[in-house]
């Protein structure tokens, strides 16, 4: 019987837009106090797309940069697995935009359509999507040891100006080589999953009646229209939107309705139940993740958003384990089983030294890069692991061995549980990436120009010439609505 080969990330590259809002900014528009977004959720800059920039132009540059890092050659491209929840067409894949811009990149070295034979595929579910893409990237090529797939996250995380998640907006892309002989994390087979179907975070197509609409719009001119009066200008226009047949209006928008609270808890509880989940698949004499996992690789919607979420989780597999439970923790937990939601207890089993041990050694590495940038949805859990990788390079540390677990969520809800450890030559992976000195070298804005490019009220880029971009939308017939692209070399 043939052995499994071992498959996993050979390698990766990033992308992150070259500007950025300080959060202090923010927080003193918004009125909010400073150290309520630095201190108590880790955030201290926003990443923000340029007015020329989306999801297929970062997903193209993360792509890109990990091709030419690593001179792979499209021939080897078998798959391209793309994850998003900021998809740019409702048929069309995103993937297929990201793979037409990177033939035109790659045509003057290796021709045209020389990614003719490279599956695309689009993955989406919220914030894991990303995770769905490599999982499946993972699967391929066990089964086909020969090949390699790329794969891509890619998302743009925002929402209503002034509304409760406008300071955890983020923007980016991550891109992963997968292969067999993985020279960076070699992914384990078991994966954890749990699923329920709520409504914490969504984004709804609404509907409106065109009538109404046209109503509304006279008002705003000092006109009053009956619905028949409307009716029967709509039944006469010409024009491509007021004239259109239908009755009523659907739109769609990338800023979504959620609930925050909701939301944190449905992280939790799906968390947990994918890491029971994958608990069940190990063998009955094997440690559990407690005891085998260095790291901990998280969806970081904000920085801190891991270790406030995961408290309760380690708390419980402490006690499970028959580990001796330090005395300020006992105390605390003694409160607890009289007012399980006391939340001085809780705050104090936060900043407990055990846990706050827990969290520098097993967390914090994962969340700088998130800091920085703030949510990238899909990709959110990559660039956790990027920082995490980076900082342990920095410090100079061997890695060699140890064992990462990835633990994913997306509203809706899902999450994910994959582990793998990372190989000899992971440093020489991570090292060309210099994840901090591209950070340094962003642009920061002021706050008026960041709403500018929010409400798309600023057309001209801040940064004037990008390698990949989005050069507007076509007009012709049978082409209206199409996104146009332009490489400049």
């Amino acid at each position: 019987m043939s052995q499994t080969p071992t498959v996993g990330i050979d390698a990766l590259h990033f992308y992150v837009p070259p500007l950025y809002l300080p959060i202090e900014e923010l927080a003193e528009a918004r009125e909010i106090a400073f150290a309520k977004l630095n201190q108590g959720l880790g955030l201290e800059k926003m990443a923000v797309p340029d007015a020329d920039e989306d999801v297929v132009t970062f997903a193209a540059e993360a792509a890109a940069r990990l091709i030419e890092a690593q001179e792979w050659a499209p021939r080897q491209i078998r798959k391209l697995f793309l994850g998003t929840e900021s998809a740019v067409d409702s048929s069309k894949p995103t993937a297929t935009y990201v793979l037409e811009l990177l033939e035109r990149y790659l045509t003057k070295e290796h021709g045209p359509r020389c990614l003719r034979h490279c599956d695309a595929v689009d993955f989406t579910f919220a914030c894991v999507g990303g995770i769905d893409a490599l999982e499946a990237a993972v699967h391929y090529v066990r089964q086909h040891p020969e090949q390699e797939a790329l794969v891509i996250a890619t998302d743009l995380a925002q929402y209503d100006l002034g509304s409760g998640g406008e300071y955890t907006q983020g923007a980016g892309a991550v891109a992963l080589r997968i292969r067999t002989d993985p020279r960076l994390l070699a992914i384990q087979s078991a994966t954890g999953v749990a699923t329920e179907s709520v409504g914490d975070f969504f984004k709804p197509r609404r509907s409106f009646q065109r009538a109404e609409l046209l109503q509304a719009a006279a008002r705003l001119l000092g006109q009053e229209l009956s619905t028949r009066e409307a009716q029967e200008r709509l039944q006469d226009s010409k024009h491509p939107f007021w004239g259109f047949p239908g009755r009523m209006v659907e739109e769609f928008r990338h800023e979504p309705v959620f609930d925050g609270p909701y939301s944190n808890d449905r992280y939790q509880n799906r968390v947990e139940e994918a890491l029971q989940h994958w608990e069940a698949q190990q063998a009955p004499t094997a440690a559990g993740w407690r005891e085998r996992w260095q790291h901990l690789i998280f969806h970081l919607p904000y920085a801190f958003q891991a270790r406030r979420m995961f408290l309760p989780i380690w708390l419980e597999a402490l006690q499970k384990n028959d580990q001796a439970v330090p005395e300020e923790i006992q105390a605390t937990l003694s409160i607890l089983q009289d007012n399980p939601q006391d939340a001085a207890s809780w705050k104090a089993l936060r900043k407990s030294e055990a846990y706050s041990a827990f969290v520098a050694r097993h967390i914090a590495p994962s969340e700088k890069a998130s800091a920085q940038i703030g949510n990238m949805y899909s990709a959110s859990i990559f660039m956790a692991l990027i920082s995490m990788l980076d900082q342990h390079l920095q410090a100079d540390r061997s890695l060699v061995g140890e064992e990462v677990g990835l633990l994913a969520y997306g509203s809706g809800s899902k999450s994910k549980v994959l582990s793998g450890h990372l190989v000899t030559s992971w440093a020489q992976q991570v090292q060309p990436l210099d994840l901090q000195a591209t950070l340094q070298q962003r642009q920061a804005i002021d706050f008026k120009t960041y709403e500018a490019l929010h409400t798309r009220a600023q057309q001209t880029p801040v940064v004037k010439k990008k390698r990949f971009a989005l050069r507007g939308l076509a007009n012709e017939e049978n082409r209206q609505g199409y996104r146009l692209y332009e490489l400049n070399t």
